[in-house]
């Protein structure tokens, strides 16, 4: 990390000094504060200070240079002061007429464009739970023989900030020693396309070497295709270009041993015909296809698991109606631990009343092994040139025991020329309790270098009004935070 910090640096310096024209500097300073009332005594906590520069530089054609700085200074309350000055992200960039890569560090560039199957996470990799560590070198290319793609290669053999944790609020501080990470990453993705893209065919490939002296890896690759039945069969054309898009893959990582688990997905796109479009895809995983070191189809419970979904839309014709219907059936292999079938089916209606005013009706039923869950969602909006309202509705788990509605209200106001207000008001009544959240931001824009912020209560407790479900469900016993936010934001 330090080496290729130092490079950034040592690039910027030099290139800085040949192309004073081309070099651009800028940032900014922000100042948060926060008066709480949760204990019922308010109380002003958490001061913190944050200043950030970017610098941009392009000493030649085709050739760019880019370094974020940051300080940061916090304090919670009965902790510890943090202070932190680090190089956030930087790279150095070169590009030709078929070829562009980047030399970076801290910046998210593990994206390789898979169509269907995602066996490489740009956020897994990148992996900033402790500050940005992501670092190495990306190539995309294109046009060569017919053929393009990308590739990278991320070493994060570095260790994470040491950190301090009190054993009680009061007591003394611990010491928390570094913890190393040595991983390696490297991923390519190459794809051709034939007879005027009425064909395509792709490969990807992505491995994950774990350091620290274990001799472990994690290993994937996928084959995909693509074919646009559209523009080959002409009879077919006056129905959208209908295209299949297929991709296959295998988990050849060390701890899959003599099984290497395989996964597929196929997908049917670009079907429509006079107001009607159709998408469907199935798919099929065995246990342990992804890899939490490469991807994130653990967490979303796809290993072990196939399925199908179906979508179709009508737009009403003259009438600025949509209609959608949906199915979703995934089920797990005999030999996991529960079976049993997750299914959903909806249905939702779109209509604009008149110019700015909207609609929406959606009804879905949710089954699983525990039953059969119903929800009914009501919305309306419209705005004009001083405000924006939207107001909603929710039925969860209707007609059943743990039944629940749910009421949403969100105003944007510009109040005069400088001031403007936000509010979000969340009530849920369940059988035996009720409860509600309220969010509030007032923005003054009267300076033109500069953003001013005050906020009340907590803003992810109803950023989705009534399909905010932490919020919203029945085991949730949250209400209003009682805290007052401030935030002076200057651009230099």
């Amino acid at each position: 990390m330090k080496r290729l910090a130092g490079l950034i640096i040592l690039g910027v310096l030099v290139f800085q000094g040949a192309c004073q024209g081309a070099t651009s500097l800028e940032g900014y300073s922000e100042f948060f504060g926060q008066l709480d009332g949760e204990s019922r005594r308010w109380r002003f906590s958490n001061p913190a200070f944050l200043t950030e520069i970017r610098l941009r530089s392009s000493p030649w054609t085709d050739t760019e240079v880019y370094l974020k700085t940051q300080a940061f200074s916090n304090r919670w309350d009965n902790y510890v002061w943090e202070n932190f000055l680090m190089v956030r992200e930087g790279h150095l960039k070169f590009r030709s007429r078929r070829i562009e890569s980047y030399l970076f560090y801290g910046q998210g560039r593990f994206w390789l464009g898979e169509p269907l199957l995602n066996i490489v996470s740009n956020d897994v990799i990148k992996d900033d739970d402790y500050g940005p560590k992501a670092q190495g070198i990306r190539v995309d290319f294109w046009d060569l023989l017919g053929i393009s793609g990308s590739g990278f290669f991320s070493d994060k053999s570095t260790a994470y900030p040491a950190t301090y944790w009190p054993i009680f609020p009061t007591g003394p501080d611990q010491a928390k020693g570094d913890i190393v990470s040595s991983d390696d990453f490297r991923g390519v993705r190459v794809k051709r396309t034939f007879l005027g893209n009425r064909y395509l065919l792709g490969g990807t490939y992505a491995r994950k070497e774990y350091g620290s002296g274990r001799d472990d890896f994690d290993e994937t690759f996928a084959l995909d295709f693509e074919v646009n039945f559209g523009d080959i069969i002409r009879s077919l054309k006056p129905y959208g270009t209908i295209t299949l898009v297929g991709e296959g893959g295998k988990n050849i990582s060390v701890y899959t041993g003599d099984d290497d688990p395989l996964g597929w997905r196929l997908e049917l796109r670009g079907v429509g015909y006079r107001g009607l479009s159709f998408i469907g895809n199935v798919y099929d995983f065995d246990n342990g296809f992804y890899t939490l070191g490469l991807a994130r189809g653990d967490i979303w419970e796809n290993n072990g698991h196939g399925g199908h979904y179906l979508q179709l839309d009508y737009r009403v014709p003259m009438k600025e109606i949509n209609l959608k219907g949906w199915r979703f059936r995934d089920k797990a292999h005999d030999d996991t631990i529960d079976p049993r079938p997750r299914e959903e089916n909806g249905i939702q209606a779109w209509i604009r009343f008149v110019r700015n005013f909207t609609g929406l009706v959606e009804y879905k039923r949710h089954i699983n092994k525990d039953g059969t869950w119903p929800n009914l969602f009501l919305a309306i909006q419209g705005e004009n040139r001083l405000v924006r309202i939207r107001a909603t509705y929710r039925i969860k788990d209707m007609s059943t025991r743990y039944e629940i509605s749910a009421y949403g209200f969100e105003a944007n106001a510009n109040l005069t020329e400088r001031w403007k207000l936000y509010a979000r008001i969340l009530t849920v009544d369940e059988k035996t309790e009720a409860r509600e959240t309220v969010f509030a931001q007032i923005q003054y824009t009267g300076w033109s270098n500069a953003e001013f912020f005050v906020e009340f209560g907590d803003a992810g407790s109803s950023w989705d009004l009534v399909n905010t479900d932490h919020f919203v469900n029945n085991d949730s016993n949250q209400i209003t935070t009682r805290v007052f936010k401030t935030f002076l934001r200057l651009y230099y």
